[in-house]
């Protein structure tokens, strides 16, 4: 595992009130809190610009650990490569002086020879510099890459509820990418800068110690000094940059997803005032990035300029007053002309570096986002599932429990929208439930009552303050996380549908499910209208989150998934909501008829779905309480 996982403290993350049930989430994202876009989408910036260069910097260095040997690799090539084109031309001048002064053949051939070998070894250097460079940088980004999509795993459902998603791809796509300047354009760099620095100012030194001198300090204002005067300027710009990207990206995604709403609502006209404004606020930050780097730009080319006219100066003055040998000054002035591109590329650090340290920040910041709950690797492993127990179960925003930290973080699905942590009351109080093996239990009650949260914890999305949770009798957090969803799973209202095929959108509980399994579930979920109309049925590509089904599609869909899925409790959260009666009738007769010993647990308000059950509870004030109506048969007791 990289080093993020033992690095870097809790952050103090930013409240960002999610929307209650029903509530429209592009728009709750669109019009902003209270009216005003908020600072931060996800609520990660403070965190990540608190981070210290020198932090940002040690933990970009330890991913790359694994990877030292192709690093020196690098440095080696890269080193060798500069200093064989700064040799090739003194040799070069050399050698012509020694003809036009007549020296021996044998002497300036040497020397054109040498210098010969070298100008065509500088090409292979520089190839296997970035080679190594580059194998490095991409393995490493594999290795991020990997990590955040870790990270974001640990971290769902619950806090990734809160995050904003165009940041989120922001952070997976360009920030990630963006860390390639690092690993391929700045660790070498900076090593083969001071080797060079050191190896050129002796050979000057050697030829006269005031050259040496010229070039040390010409060196060291290009690679120390121009970097820490362009660096806090830049940084600030692309920090602002990085931030009104993610924040316009996730602005766009929300006003897609809600685009039907904001059209029937008639928002879209104040949603397309706030892309212009996000958009001005990028462009605006992109605009002060591009001046800060050009700034950096004009005094990296200048330096040069003016660190060679002393240097030439300094020679002409050696060669006429000190002694100098007019060819040693030659030949040294265009050693020194040579010498500055591995000067070159770390004085533009300063500026070019800025982003990437940016862009570091906010996945470091994502890195440190304590999850909600941490996932078991190593509890027990029940098969099957034989029982659900509550007892005395509590859930709040406002007692300040460490492991879900809700009084820190958003209200869920049934916390009222618009509330602080403080406003909030406790989202369920004393909750007591059993479910038996092959017991159908329905559970009904007002919108942000309780009934998602009560879900949620016995998926174990998220943690409980008070009270217990044990299925098959073991207490839920001393079962394996992997195992708990083996033998539960969910069917929630909205349903996510994957950029690829029908047939595997419904196998994704079940991936080695046969051709005959699925189209029996496709079956069941009555999908059998919706394939007709799609061309190639089960092998048709959706995309866009499965944009050209309609809700009560979708949920068709995930109920086609349960059907294949073989664990042995399900928590059904509305999973009839955006269909009509007639369908919604046969739905809940095929779960029904594929119960086969399985536990359901079915969140509904729906008499219909209400009457199949064995028991019915209600959800209220966070508390639940049994009606003495239900069925197993659709016959009243």
């Amino acid at each position: 595992m990289s080093e993020h996982a033992r690095s870097g403290a809790r952050p103090q993350t930013t409240a960002t009130p999610q929307p209650a049930d029903g509530e429209i989430n592009g728009i709750n994202g669109i019009n902003g809190i209270n009216g005003q876009y908020p600072p931060s989408v996800d609520g990660r910036t403070t965190t990540a610009r608190r981070m210290t260069t020198i932090t940002v910097m040690t933990r970009m260095a330890r991913q790359m650990l694994p990877l030292l040997g192709v690093e020196v690799k690098a440095i080696i090539a890269g080193t060798s490569g500069h200093l064989s084109a700064v040799w090739s031309i003194m040799l070069a001048t050399a050698g012509i002086i020694g003809i036009f002064r007549g020296a021996p053949a044998g002497l300036w051939a040497t020397a054109i020879i040498v210098a010969i070998i070298l100008s065509l070894l500088r090409g292979p250097l520089a190839y296997g510099e970035q080679l190594f460079n580059h194998q490095m940088a991409f393995s490493v980004l594999r290795d991020i890459r990997t990590d955040v999509f870790d990270t974001m795993r640990s971290l769902a459902p619950a806090k990734l509820r809160r995050q904003g998603r165009g940041n989120l791809i922001t952070v997976l796509t360009q920030d990630i990418e963006l860390l390639e300047i690092f690993y391929a354009h700045t660790l070498s760099p900076l090593m083969i800068a001071a080797i060079t620095t050191m190896v050129n100012s002796i050979v000057f030194a050697f030829i006269s110690p005031w050259l040496g001198l010229v070039a040390v300090i010409t060196y060291l204002l290009l690679i120390v000094e121009v970097p820490l005067i362009t660096a806090r300027p830049t940084y600030r710009a692309a920090a602002d940059e990085r931030d009104a990207t993610g924040e316009l990206h996730s602005l766009i995604l929300e006003s897609l997803d809600g685009r039907e709403q904001l059209v029937g609502m008639g928002a879209a006209a104040r949603t397309r005032s706030r892309l212009i404004s996000a958009t001005r606020a990028m462009l605006s930050a992109r605009s002060r990035n591009g001046v800060a780097r050009g700034w950096n730009d004009v005094i990296t080319e200048t330096i040069p300029l003016l660190g060679l006219t002393v240097f030439m100066a300094t020679a002409a003055w050696l060669a006429g007053t000190a002694g100098l040998d007019a060819s040693s000054a030659l030949v040294a002035t265009a050693g020194f002309t040579a010498s500055f591109p591995a000067m070159m590329s770390v004085a533009r650090l300063g500026a070019g570096l800025q982003p990437t340290l940016a862009s570091a920040r906010r996945v470091f910041a994502l890195f440190d986002e304590e999850p909600a709950v941490h996932e078991n690797t190593d509890g027990h492993e029940p098969r099957s599932f034989s029982s659900l127990e509550t007892s005395h179960l509590r859930f709040g925003y406002d007692e300040g429990h460490d492991g879900d930290a809700p009084a820190e973080n958003t209200p869920t699905r049934d916390a009222p929208a618009g509330t602080s942590p403080a406003q909030t009351s406790p989202v369920l109080r004393d909750v007591n439930l059993t479910i038996a093996p092959g017991e159908v239990v329905a559970i009904e009650g007002p919108n942000g009552s309780g009934k998602s949260t009560l879900i949620d914890l016995l998926m174990r999305f998220r943690e409980r303050t008070g009270g217990d949770i044990a299925v098959n009798g073991l207490p839920i957090e001393t079962i394996r996380t992997r195992s708990l969803r083996s033998i539960e799973t969910m069917i929630s209202q909205d349903t996510f549908i994957f950029d690829d095929t029908v047939a595997r959108n419904i196998a994704i509980a079940r991936p080695d499910a046969s051709r005959k399994d699925i189209e029996d579930a496709a079956h069941d979920a009555h999908l059998d209208e919706v394939l007709d109309q799609l061309p190639g049925g089960l092998d048709h590509r959706l995309t866009r989150n499965g944009s050209e089904l309609s809700e009560g599609q979708r949920q068709r869909v995930a109920v086609a998934r349960a059907f294949l899925s073989d664990a042995g409790m399900m928590l059904l959260d509305e999973p009839t909501s955006n269909m009509d009666a007639l369908l919604e009738g046969r739905i809940i007769d095929a779960l029904m008829s594929h119960q086969e010993g399985r536990s359901y647990l079915i969140v509904n308000h729906r008499d219909a779905v209400l009457a199949r059950a064995h028991r019915i509870l209600t959800m209220h004030d966070g508390t639940l309480t049994e009606r003495t109506n239900g069925t197993a048969d659709g016959k009243e007791r």
